[in-house]
C-alpha cells in the first residue's frame, strides 16, 4: 500500500554533519554551465568533487570515487559515452549512480541519451524537475528547454515510474517529492528564488550525490530504493530549509539580488558543515 507522509519543514545539520564526516568523493559528469557552483556546492557540504568527462579516463574516476553523477545537460557524443563508461563502472562496482536529465524532452538528441542510459544502467536517484519527469514518462509537453513548463503530475503517476525503473525519484516544484516504488514522501522548503540562478537543480543533483554517497560509505550500500529514500527526502528538505535562511540573510544584508542569494546560499551550506 501506498504511504504519503507530510515532512517538517526544518532541519538540522544532521544530513550536512554525516557528509562531513564521510567525506565522499562525488564524480560529477555535469552541466559546464553551472560545474562551478556545483562543485562548490559539494565542497561546502563536506563531500569531495572531481569531474571528468572524457571518455579516456571516465571509467577510472568512477572507479576511485564514492558516487558517479549523471548529468545530461550540454549534450554532446562524447560526453555520453563518458557517461555511459562511468554509469557502467559505477553500477559494476555496486556505488550508488545520480542521474539529472535536465532538459529532458526538450530535443530529439537528450531523448536518444536518455533511451541509451536507460538502457545499459540503473541509476539509484533520478533528480529532475516535473517537466523532466513527464519527458521521462512519455509525456508530450510543450517544451522550455531546461526551465519547468508549469506541470503538476500525480505523485501517484510518478511513483508508477519509480516502480517500472525500481528507483528512488527526487521531483522538484512547488512541491518537492522524494517517491520510491513503496513511499511518497513530500516537502515544502525553499524559495523562489532558487528558480532565478542557473544551475539550482544541478546543484542539489550535486548534493543528492554528496548525501547518499555519504550513505554509502556509512553503511555497507544497499540497491534498495526503500533503503535510499529518506536520505533523498532529507536532502530534499536540507537543501530547501538552507536557501530560505539565504533568502532571510539577504533580505536584511547591505546588498540585495541573485547573485548575492546565490553566494550566500553555498555560504549556508558551508556553515551548516562546520566550513565557514
Amino acid at each position: 500500500m501506498d504511504k504519503e507522509k507530510k515532512s517538517e519543514e526544518k532541519t538540522d545539520s544532521g544530513l550536512i554533519r554525516v557528509i562531513r564526516e564521510k567525506k565522499p568523493l562525488v564524480h560529477a559528469i555535469t552541466n559546464p554551465v553551472t560545474m562551478t557552483d556545483v562543485v562548490n556546492l559539494i565542497l561546502a557540504s563536506g563531500a569531495t568533487a572531481i569531474c571528468a568527462d572524457d571518455p579516456k579516463e571516465a571509467e577510472d574516476i568512477s572507479s576511485i570515487s564514492d558516487v558517479t553523477l549523471l548529468n545530461i545537460g550540454m549534450p554532446s557524443e562524447r560526453k555520453m559515452q563518458a557517461m555511459l563508461l562511468a554509469g557502467r563502472k559505477a553500477n559494476e562496482l555496486g556505488h550508488p549512480l545520480v542521474l539529472d536529465p535536465v532538459g529532458a524532452g526538450a530535443s530529439a538528441f537528450r531523448k536518444e541519451i536518455l533511451e541509451k542510459l536507460f538502457n545499459d544502467l540503473h541509476p539509484t536517484c533520478i533528480r529532475g524537475n516535473q517537466s523532466e519527469m513527464a519527458a521521462l514518462m512519455g509525456v508530450v509537453i510543450p517544451s522550455r528547454g531546461v526551465e519547468d513548463a508549469g506541470l503538476s503530475l500525480d505523485p501517484r503517476k510518478l511513483q508508477n515510474l519509480a516502480r517500472k525503473l525500481n528507483t528512488v525519484l527526487a521531483v522538484t516544484g512547488e512541491t518537492d517529492y522524494a517517491i520510491s516504488p513503496n513511499q511518497i514522501l513530500e516537502s515544502q522548503t525553499g524559495t523562489p528564488l532558487l528558480k532565478r540562478i542557473t544551475g539550482s537543480g544541478c546543484m542539489l543533483s550535486g548534493f543528492l550525490s554528496a548525501s547518499i554517497g555519504a550513505f554509502y560509505k556509512k553503511k555497507k550500500f544497499s540497491s534498495d530504493p526503500e533503503e535510499i529514500l529518506p536520505a533523498v527526502q532529507e536532502s530534499l528538505v536540507t537543501y530547501g530549509h538552507l536557501a530560505s535562511l539565504a533568502e532571510e540573510e539577504m533580505k536584511t544584508g547591505p546588498v540585495q539580488g541573485t547573485m548575492t542569494f546565490r553566494t550566500l546560499f553555498i555560504d549556508a551550506f558551508s556553515r551548516a558543515a562546520g566550513l565557514e
